[in-house]
C-alpha cells in the first residue's frame, strides 16, 4: 500500500543493477535535467504510454507510478498545515543487516521522520514515487546503499512544494527529484511529506505529468543520460549499425532498448532469460535478441567486430567481451557494474 493509505495501482518496477542509478543521482544543472528528462518522455511515452522497466518479473506496459494519496494544497497556509495534517510514511529499520522493523506510520510533522536532512529548505507533498533497485535493497534491511537505519526508502519522487525558504522554489511548484541522496542518505519519496535541498529539484517538464515522471524515474533517467552520451560523445547516429544493450531485462536496460529503437536504431537485447524475456524486449523493438555474451575477452582482447555501439548495464567479464566486440569508432557506455567493476 502507498504511504498515503492508499492502495498502489501497479506500483512501477525499477530493478536494475547496482549502482545504475548513479547516472541520475549526479544531477546536471536544472535546465539540463529537464531537458534529459523530457527527450525520455519525447521517444517512449508515446503513442503507447510504454513505462519504467522492469526486474524482469514484471512489464513495463501498464505499470504506474506510486501514489502518495495526498492533495497537494494551494491556499497560504499550506505551509503551517504542512506539520498539522497527518501524513503517512514507510519506516525501514536494520540493524547489522537483519531487519528490525518495515511497516507504514503516521506522522504529524515532517520532523518527526528519522533521518531528516540539516541542509533542507524544501518541503514538497509527493504525489508519487516508484521502486527502484535501490529501494528493493533498502526495504530488506540490507546495508551498503543506505548510509544508516531507521529511514524512508524512495529515490524518487514528484510532487508540489509546500513549503520554501530557497528563493529557487514558491508554493504550489510542481517538481521532481531523481536520485542525489534521498532514500539513502537521508529519508525519501515514501511518504506524504519530504524535506530536501532546493537544488536537487528539477521543475516539472511540461511535456507530462508528475505521475509520468514517476514512471520514467531514475532507470529511465539513466538510460536516456546514457543514449545522450552516446550521441553527444561516441557517434552514435541512426543507420550506424547493430546497437547491443545488455543486462536488457532490468529496468535501465529495457527503458534503453526502448529509447533506442523509438529512435531507429537496430537494437540487440542480451539478457540471461532469453527464452523468457524475448516477446517483451521484442515488444520494446528490440530487433533481436540474444542470450549472455560468452568469451573471456582477457583471454582474447579483440575479437570479431559485431557492435556500432553498446549500452551496458552489467560489467565485469560481459562488458569486457562488449568492448572487445565493439567495432572501430565504436563507442562504449557503461553504468551499475553490477557483475563487477574489473575488467
Amino acid at each position: 500500500r502507498s504511504a498515503g493509505g492508499r492502495g498502489a495501482h501497479g506500483a512501477s518496477r525499477c530493478a536494475a543493477v547496482p549502482g545504475a542509478m548513479a547516472c541520475a543521482a549526479m544531477s546536471a544543472p536544472r535546465h539540463t535535467s529537464a531537458r534529459r528528462l523530457a527527450r525520455v518522455c519525447e521517444h517512449v511515452l508515446p503513442p503507447g504510454r510504454w513505462l519504467v522497466g522492469s526486474g524482469g518479473e514484471s512489464r513495463w506496459p501498464a505499470s504506474s507510478a506510486l501514489s502518495m494519496g495526498s492533495r497537494a494544497l494551494s491556499s497560504s497556509a499550506a505551509s503551517a498545515a504542512a506539520d498539522v495534517r497527518p501524513f503517512r510514511a514507510w519506516i525501514v529499520d536494520s540493524h547489522k543487516g537483519k531487519l528490525k522493523h518495515r511497516g507504514i506510520n503516521e506522522f504529524r510533522s515532517v520532523s518527526e521522520l528519522p533521518r531528516q536532512d540539516p541542509k533542507a529548505t524544501v518541503t514538497v507533498r509527493v504525489k508519487y514515487s516508484d521502486i527502484n533497485y535501490k529501494d528493493a535493497m533498502i526495504i530488506r534491511g540490507q546495508h551498503g546503499v543506505c548510509k544508516g537505519f531507521p529511514i524512508v526508502p524512495g529515490i524518487d519522487l514528484a510532487g508540489v512544494v509546500e513549503e520554501s525558504s530557497s528563493p529557487m522554489w514558491n508554493l504550489g511548484d510542481e517538481v521532481v527529484l531523481t536520485g542525489n541522496k534521498i532514500g539513502q542518505h537521508f529519508d525519501g519519496g515514501w511518504s506524504g511529506l519530504c524535506r530536501v535541498q532546493a537544488e536537487w529539484l528539477v521543475p516539472r517538464p511540461a511535456a507530462f505529468s508528475l505521475e509520468e515522471c514517476m514512471m520514467i524515474g531514475t532507470a529511465g533517467f539513466t538510460a536516456m543520460q546514457m543514449v545522450a552520451h552516446l550521441e553527444d560523445f561516441g557517434g552514435l547516429r541512426a543507420g550506424s549499425g547493430p546497437v547491443l544493450v545488455t543486462g536488457a531485462g532490468g529496468g535501465v536496460g529495457s527503458a534503453a532498448v526502448a529509447v533506442l529503437s523509438r529512435l531507429g536504431h537496430h537494437v540487440v537485447a542480451s539478457t540471461g532469460r532469453e527464452e523468457e524475456l524475448g516477446d517483451y524486449l521484442r515488444s520494446l523493438g528490440a530487433s533481436e535478441v540474444i542470450g549472455r555474451l560468452e568469451g573471456d575477452a582477457r583471454k582474447t582482447p579483440l575479437q570479431a567486430q559485431r557492435w556500432a555501439h553498446v549500452v551496458d548495464t552489467v560489467g565485469g567479464a560481459t562488458l569486457s567481451t562488449a568492448i572487445a566486440q565493439t567495432k572501430f569508432y565504436g563507442s562504449v557506455a557503461a553504468v551499475g557494474v553490477a557483475a563487477s567493476g574489473s575488467l
